[in-house]
């Protein structure tokens, strides 16, 4: 386990009171442990108390995978047999957890933890904020892996373009995308190939439409590097582009960049979204900008912190986000430009290079 996180979840944990920590198994549990089971309905967790002890609680289904992979830690198991809940509770009184106020991360399943909340009269509290305060200054190691992670993507999108034509499926490029991403090094894939009215949808996942002439494309994209993650966005046109819709994209372009401009140490979080998003007001677009300007990013695709005008954190060393505002119109067409952005010890760093200039292919 990565003590150094588990210390400082432990600090946290005594200045919010609590007297443990459940953590479900998640893309956190893997950021903390280098593992991560299959969840399924059957309960299961790392429990860590702020005195530093951890314990596991699982199904027999899962007790020698976990053995496996977390060796001498203490595994309290339950038989499918058993009332979860009796068998839980029982746990809980060996561990002095009855009654005692618990945070739990993002997955863990209401289903079990409302059950179990009353039958241990433990109170159950949202920890997520503190997983994300943990992790949110990245050290300069880090930050090269984001770095590297970036360049991949960057790299990816610079091969995608040459190949990208009428007549191609969505998921077509997706594959073809993804299969670049890994064969320039990078790690879990993933992310959104969306086109004509399709692009008007913030989050698509279909793939089936044909890309035709006159097409706008988003390629919305992911990976990670030694675990740290990047997420780029690019806008392209296939064959040309209207009047329209190059107005359209200038102005998410001037909106990007406002946004980074704005992007500097010291920076209430607040103003960068207003940076953005003014472009976009002033052109007569705000009813199409519908979301935040952007999300932290690190360990996990989306995590803190939130650029967005409730966020009134300011920006500080060691803070990595992205910088992504759009115009979505429903039905006819969306468009966006993204950059993970980061404060540097030297300034603000912009970590994807591709250009923002428009692209027909």
């Amino acid at each position: 386990m990565k003590k150094l996180f588990i210390d400082r979840l432990i600090t946290l944990m005594s200045g919010n009171k609590l007297d443990a920590i459940l953590v479900c198994p998640s893309e956190e549990l893997k950021f903390l442990t280098g593992f991560s089971p299959m969840m399924c309905e059957r309960f299961q967790g790392l429990f860590i108390k702020n005195s530093g002890e951890v314990f596991y609680v699982c199904n027999k289904l899962y007790t020698s995978e976990i053995v496996k992979h977390f060796g001498d830690m203490k595994v309290h198991d339950w038989f499918d047999g058993e009332v979860v809940t009796d068998a839980v509770f029982s746990m809980m009184e060996k561990e002095g957890l009855v009654g005692k106020t618990i945070g739990v991360n993002s997955t863990a399943p209401a289903f079990s933890i409302l059950d179990i909340a009353l039958k241990a009269n433990i109170k159950f509290v949202n920890a997520k904020p503190l997983f994300e305060e943990m992790r949110i200054i990245k050290t300069p190691e880090e930050l090269n892996n984001m770095r590297m992670a970036a360049s991949i993507l960057d790299k990816s999108f610079s091969e995608i373009i040459k190949h990208i034509k009428s007549g191609m499926k969505e998921a077509q490029i997706k594959d073809l995308l993804f299969s670049m991403v890994l064969k320039n090094g990078g790690s879990d894939p993933g992310g959104i190939v969306a086109s004509g009215p399709n692009t008007s949808y913030g989050h698509y996942m279909g793939g089936d439409r044909v890309v035709e002439p006159q097409d706008v494309i988003i390629l919305d994209f992911t990976c990670s590097y030694n675990n740290l993650c990047s997420d780029m966005t690019r806008t392209v046109f296939v064959g040309g582009i209207s009047d329209e819709f190059r107005k359209i994209y200038d102005i998410c372009r001037q909106s990007t960049e406002a946004g980074e401009d704005a992007a500097v140490e010291g920076a209430p979080i607040p103003d960068v979204d207003k940076a953005a998003r003014d472009v976009i007001s002033n052109a007569g677009y705000s009813d199409y900008f519908i979301y935040r300007v952007g999300h932290g990013i690190g360990y996990m695709i989306h995590e803190a912190p939130d650029v967005k005008a409730s966020n009134n954190r300011k920006l500080e060393k060691g803070m990595c986000f992205t910088v992504e505002p759009g115009i979505n119109i429903p039905g006819k067409v969306g468009m966006r430009i993204e950059d993970v952005v980061a404060i540097t010890e030297n300034g603000t760093e912009i970590l994807n290079k591709s250009t923002h200039e428009l692209i027909i292919l």
